[in-house]
């Protein structure tokens, strides 16, 4: 009898610690589907301001004299844009990070969804984690 009811105490134990622990977070990962919308770009003359939804505060990053914002993209909690003079990634946990661009790169495409961005140019592959924000980095062989 006594050891019937250590199990069941046992149990009942190992289920509210389980329980206790997916409501702190340490459930699992979230999915593309559950991620919400953290981040939105403000573009204000020469001022990149991002709207962090998720600290409730603003970021700016100011552009150089000469540089030119030529595009943009979003996704729920990193944005990616291109300037005439680099390339720029904000992430809700990072904030801004840029790399400069290198003479006569073309960029091919740009995306932006959940944590990851991706620019894809004529000389490289780039990608940003808009958790860590690392910039990750591979020259394009182009013609292969």
């Amino acid at each position: 009898m006594i050891t019937l009811l250590y199990k069941q105490l046992k149990m009942l134990a190992t289920a509210i610690l389980v329980l206790g622990l997916c409501s702190l977070g340490a459930g699992p990962v979230q999915s593309a589907e559950n991620i919400p919308k953290q981040v939105h770009l403000v573009v204000d003359g020469e001022r990149l301001i991002a709207s962090n939804v998720r600290f409730s505060r603003f970021d700016e990053l100011r552009l150089s004299a000469r540089e030119r914002l030529l595009d943009t993209e979003e996704g729920d909690a990193v944005i990616v844009a291109v300037t005439s003079q680099r390339i720029i990634a904000y992430g809700v946990v990072s904030g801004w990070r840029s790399v400069d661009r290198i003479a006569s790169e073309r960029i091919e495409s740009i995306t932006a969804e959940d944590f990851a961005g991706l620019v894809v140019t004529s000389q490289r592959f780039l990608n940003f984690n808009g958790e860590s924000g690392v910039w990750g980095e591979r020259a394009r062989r182009v013609g292969r």
